[in-house]
């Protein structure tokens, strides 16, 4: 079809044209109207496209009019007019109260609006409308659960989203999407076994469903992880391999090193970044950073961008376009920080925009993709037997591969009072993420309260779902629930001055701590931690062994909980100073 001038102008009211005396006089069929108002959208005349739609609503008796304030609030949805969206389609509900996609949309469009409960609100009424007669498509149920699930999640009201993920597999099993989120909420909520039997769900579905991080945290089998890894990267990227770089042999004077983030912030990645860019020699290698990070307006991230010679801002591109961006840069090395964490974006580096790809400290673990060559590591981390169980191949760096960061020496000072610790009280600290506390772990750590009769459990208090599990724990274990501290999160800076106030710091397992570990160091308390086989396991042994403390690095669990007793009886003496900084090492890529 040819579009009309006249239609163009729709912008200007203007209503000349054969389109619009149609409109006016009834006689557009709603397919009709859909096609020309899809032209002008397609041309970007999307006011006119919108004008189309209400002056067609205004002058039809079309028993189908419903569909077109559905269209005419999809359109205004996407371009972000909250308030036209949300009228359009309140009025195709009121035209057709059953039509579920409507009221899946009207819900993303109150959660977009700041008002999560209205769009749960929303959501509920279309998923409790299978307990009547009416008939909907099973999607559209499970749509709805799913996204009371998800913003539930996001609000850390993590029972009720369990229970909208539940329902929704009650309904359609086959989801592997839902069964993943449905166990990582578990193992936020501190909810075990994480495996739980669902129905008509087998144990290998769930195993084969479960995230590559929520694995980190769930085995210390290095198979295991890679097949995870695996699984999710088939499930989850359709995407095509292309090599843009292919043939590509630069010979610039320095090699040009590309880091890509979305974590150029205050973040745990972000914290490290610092020192570890430090670490390059900067008469052999040029640093590009390729930026899509939201920007947080820290401080940190003004000085972390300023030590790359050069910054790009990628937020708004397309992986493509990303993609293409690095390849007019002429990037000899490209490294990912996410692997599979929150935020990653594969599909730059499935085009292969530079001959050389690693990934770095993002993921500590394989990721299964096929388009990273190598990941930064050390021998210890991921020694030659373990590398066996990854896709990428190691590159060894001096030292561990978790950046030392100098002690910070403007930090606040905090007291035990103020955080509600007994003064004389031996502190045991634990702060690392909640779902890598395991049950066998928290076991230890309730075994030592009873060991130690003057200690203290210091955790935090994540969220309410996640305490009262850990509570109900406590008081299964026997122990008086005044002997655990739970405290609050807080800002990077009081977080570290309150790591001076410990004793000794308990490392999780298998997921070990990673950038907290640091902190701990420079708190200058001694840590203990426990390594297996996998890599996630050994960054405690790999940070230990590097500051001289790797007789505090266990392999079993029973030397782990001996060794946290020895020190709180005082029969070993742990000096401060013993935890060096070294920014000497260097980086080496080619």
């Amino acid at each position: 079809m040819t579009v009309m001038p006249e239609i163009v102008r729709l912008e200007n009211n203007e209503d000349e044209s054969d389109v619009l005396v149609q409109v006016v006089r009834g006689k557009m069929s709603l397919g009709t109207l859909v096609q020309h108002a899809e032209q002008l959208q397609s041309s970007g005349h999307l006011v006119a496209a919108a004008n189309l739609y209400k002056l067609w609503i205004k002058h039809t008796e079309d028993d189908k009019k419903h569909f077109a304030f559905f269209n005419l609030g999809s359109l205004m949805q996407s371009v972000s007019d909250l308030g036209e969206a949300r009228q359009a389609y309140e009025n195709a509900l009121k035209l057709q109260p059953d039509f579920a996609q409507a009221q899946i949309n009207l819900g993303l469009v109150h959660e977009k609006s700041g008002d999560p409960d209205q769009a749960i609100r929303v959501w509920a009424a279309l998923a409790g409308q299978r307990y009547l007669n009416a008939q909907f498509a099973p999607e559209m149920l499970t749509t709805a659960l799913n996204h009371i699930g998800r913003l539930q999640e996001n609000q850390k009201n993590y029972k009720l989203a369990m229970d909208a993920m539940a329902q929704s597999l009650l309904i359609n099993p086959k989801q592997p999407g839902v069964i993943q989120h449905w166990l990582h909420i578990r193992q936020k909520s501190c909810e075990w076994p994480v495996y739980k039997e669902l129905p008509n769900i087998s144990a290998n579905e769930m195993m084969m469903a479960t995230s590559p991080l929520a694995m980190l945290a769930l085995t210390e089998d290095p198979l295991q992880q890679l097949l995870c890894s695996h699984a999710f990267v088939a499930r989850t990227y359709s995407l095509k391999e292309e090599f843009l770089s292919k043939g590509k042999s630069y010979q610039h004077d320095k090699v040009r090193v590309g880091y890509v983030s979305g974590d150029f912030r205050e973040h745990a990645v972000g914290f490290l970044l610092p020192t570890f860019l430090q670490s390059h020699d900067r008469d052999c290698y040029e640093l590009y950073a390729f930026d899509f990070t939201q920007d947080d307006g820290s401080q940190h991230r003004q000085d972390l961008l300023k030590q790359f010679d050069h910054v790009c801002d990628v937020r708004a591109l397309s992986d493509r376009q990303a993609a293409e961006t690095i390849l007019k840069y002429e990037i000899d090395v490209l490294i990912d920080l996410h692997g599979l964490s929150a935020g990653a974006r594969p599909g730059i580096f499935a085009l292969h925009p530079a001959p050389k790809q690693g990934t770095y400290i993002g993921f500590i673990g394989t990721t299964g993709m096929p388009w990273f060559d190598f990941v930064l590591a050390d021998p210890r981390v991921l020694p030659p037997e373990l590398a066996l169980y990854f896709t990428e191949k190691p590159l060894y760096v001096d030292g561990t591969f978790i950046p030392l960061t100098a002690p910070k020496t403007d930090l606040p000072t905090v007291h035990r009072a103020d955080v509600l610790l007994p003064e004389n009280a031996f502190v045991m600290g634990a702060f690392g993420n909640v779902y890598k506390i395991t049950p066998d772990m928290f076991a230890c750590w309730m075994r030592l309260l009873h060991r130690i009769p003057n200690s203290v459990l210091w955790l935090i208090d994540d969220n309410s779902v996640t305490t009262a599990n850990l509570k109900k724990q406590i008081s299964s274990a026997k122990v008086e629930l005044s002997r655990v501290i739970f405290t609050s999160r807080t800002g990077h800076d009081e977080f570290c001055a309150r790591l001076k106030l410990c004793d000794v710091y308990l490392d999780t397992y298998p997921y070990n701590c990673g950038s907290t570990t640091n902190d701990v160091v420079q708190a200058g308390v001694p840590m203990v931690t426990m390594y297996g086989r996998t890599m996630v396991s050994r960054m405690g042994l790999s940070i230990l062994t590097e500051v001289g403390q790797a007789g505090n690095a266990l392999d079993n669990i029973t030397d782990y909980e001996n060794k946290i007793f020895e020190i709180s009886n005082g029969s070993i003496n742990y000096n401060p100073s013993y935890y060096s900084f070294n920014s000497n090492k260097k980086i080496k890529f080619l």
